[in-house]
């Protein structure tokens, strides 16, 4: 045999398994022979099929000792198939002995040969049972030839046994180790066959295993699934990515938990008929964490069953569309603006044209005719308020039709500056504001209009004042960046991948509800007494008109921040 393979540590495993099964029968049937031995000496004191002889005793203890040599040096050994095979041989030998001092050619120990054969066979297989089939009739073989000239003469031995009877009993054990080496080596053989197949079938079990949780780890889009009570059972990693959750954290919660609105839809799907189930159901949702950060999400559930078709649960496959809802919501936006763009054109002047007229007409009217105090008060009414809607028709103009963007690259510090510094001289500059502004923003350049963003800044600044009643301080920040900002970037945008500029106008006055966020750049949609609610829009159309965005983050009670991102400037002019 060869004993220097190399073995898989499976393989390792099952032959150290095997050699401690073959220690443990090997203590039994020695523990049992013994106890026989005695027992038949102690009741009936006749040796019946074993020599009750000191040397017997003196054989039995010799093997035990062989044994616990053997478990001492079972960890020890490197090679474990050699020194397997080592006490095949031995455990040979020692049924030799035990057939020599039980009466040789008269003793019923040959039969031992056969325990040993087997048990061959289950380590070594074919080879291995055939080599003890071998091994056995030589030995069983060399002690019925010496036996039967003499050379030997077991315990117990009275006569000489005759040669026809040596052979016979020769023959019938050799055909019965031989028939015993082949059925044994085929049964270890299938099974050691059948076994190499189960070891295959369970690899490609695991690769298959292993491919589909690959496949669903991989996925862009969360998976997971629940039982027929609505408990979770498994999440993708895209899964705890959009959820901001590990597997762990929920293990057994209930959907209805993590998303209401699906409850609901599981409830209609329980009322359908039991086999009837739908192989797809679109819906959406909202999902909002512990920040309050809002993600909108997209799901589908479909239905979970076993190999037999029964319904097991539900999978529910879902996306983060936040961004699609953003873009809806842009185009929705722009939807709106084109239809205010084209009845603004008409209505604008015809509004404006007859409101001069009379503005006019007014002031001649003040000017040439002698007026109590009353009529002078209400003369200075109406042109004031005539000059207000000749405010709001020039901003609706401005929001509906913007003047062409000419954008170069300009220091778009020293614009912040000049228009901080009228803003800090005009009326809308009142008591008990303090302005912070940047130490360091010069050098960085921006692709704007100047005009434009003149405009964006003083709409910006007087919303920061007029959130103020009473002291309070405006803080304005620029500096340049170069990262994506939670895909806000318009969808539109070539500018993506480039540098941004970043400019903050935060106030410290009373903040935005969360419900009016959404809101506060829709036209004519204003929460200050007297309002157009135009300012915003206007800055947010210029911001657009940029290839810019502008976010605004706020809590009620603690202010709010406008923060708009200009593209980077790079010395080339663009007109749009």
């Amino acid at each position: 045999m060869n004993s220097n393979l190399i073995f898989s540590p499976d393989t390792q495993q099952k032959m150290l398994k095997n050699v401690k099964g073959l220690m443990l029968w090997r203590v039994i049937i020695l523990t049992l022979l013994l106890a026989i031995a005695y027992i038949f000496q102690l009741s009936e004191k006749k040796y019946f099929f074993i020599s009750m002889t000191n040397q017997f005793y003196y054989f039995i203890s010799l093997f035990y000792l062989v044994t616990i040599t053997y478990a001492f040096l079972l960890n020890r050994v490197k090679d474990l198939r050699r020194f397997t095979f080592v006490q095949m041989v031995i455990d040979h030998l020692f049924i030799a002995g035990l057939v020599y001092y039980t009466g040789g050619k008269e003793s019923f120990f040959p039969i031992a040969y056969i325990f040993s054969i087997i048990g061959s066979s289950i380590l070594f297989y074919q080879r291995g049972a055939f080599y003890s089939a071998s091994l056995s009739t030589f030995l069983y073989g060399l002690i019925l030839f010496l036996q039967l000239y003499g050379w030997i003469r077991p315990p117990g031995q009275i006569v000489t046994p005759e040669p026809g009877q040596v052979f016979y009993s020769l023959v019938t054990y050799l055909a019965a180790y031989y028939i015993v080496a082949f059925l044994s080596s085929t049964i270890s053989e299938e099974l050691k066959k059948k076994k190499g197949e189960l070891i295959q079938k369970q690899v490609d079990y695991d690769q298959l295993e292993a491919f589909n949780r690959n496949i669903i780890q991989s996925l862009d889009s969360g998976l997971l699934t629940i039982d027929l009570h609505g408990k979770i059972n498994f999440l993708n990693r895209t899964a705890e990515k959009i959820l901001n959750r590990r597997e762990e954290a929920l293990k057994d919660v209930f959907i209805d938990h993590l998303f209401p609105e699906i409850g609901g839809v599981l409830e209609e799907l329980k009322k359908k008929a039991p086999y009837f189930f739908p192989d797809y159901q679109r819906s959406e949702t909202l999902l909002c964490d512990e920040n309050g950060r809002k993600t909108y999400l997209g799901f589908s559930i479909s239905p979970l069953t076993d190999p037999s078709g029964s319904l097991i649960g539900h999978t529910l496959i879902f996306q983060d569309i936040t961004r699609f809802k953003e873009m809806e919501e842009q185009m929705k936006r722009f939807d709106r603006m084109a239809a205010i763009g084209s009845l603004a054109a008409g209505m604008a002047h015809e509004i404006r044209n007859p409101l001069a007229s009379l503005s006019g007409s007014i002031q001649m009217l003040k000017s040439e005719l002698s007026l109590d105090q009353e009529q002078e008060h209400l003369m200075e009414i109406t042109l004031r308020e005539s000059e207000r809607l000749n405010a709001l028709i020039t901003d609706f103009l401005l929001f509906a039709h913007p003047p062409q963007t000419h954008r170069s690259a300009w220091e778009i510090g020293k614009i912040l500056d000049e228009t901080v510094e009228l803003f800090i001289h005009s009326p809308a500059f009142h008591e008990g504001l303090q302005m912070t502004r940047p130490h360091l923003n010069g050098g960085i350049q921006a692709l704007v209009d100047p005009d434009q963003m003149r405009q964006v800044f003083w709409n910006l600044l007087i919303n920061a004042a007029q959130a103020i009643s009473e002291g309070g301080d405006i803080r304005v920040d620029i500096e340049k960046v170069n990262k994506a900002f939670g895909g806000s970037l318009p969808f539109y945008s070539s500018e993506k991948g480039k540098d941004w500029v970043k400019i903050v106008i935060a106030d410290s006055g009373n903040g935005i509800a969360p419900n009016e966020k959404e809101k506060i750049f829709e036209p004519f949609y204003t929460t200050k007494e007297g309002g157009t609610g135009l300012g915003l829009s206007i800055v947010h159309r210029i911001i657009e008109n940029h290839n810019g965005v502008i976010k605004v983050e706020s809590d009620v009670g603690k202010g709010a921040a406008f923060i708009v991102f200009l593209p980077a400037g790079s010395g080339i002019s663009q007109n749009r």
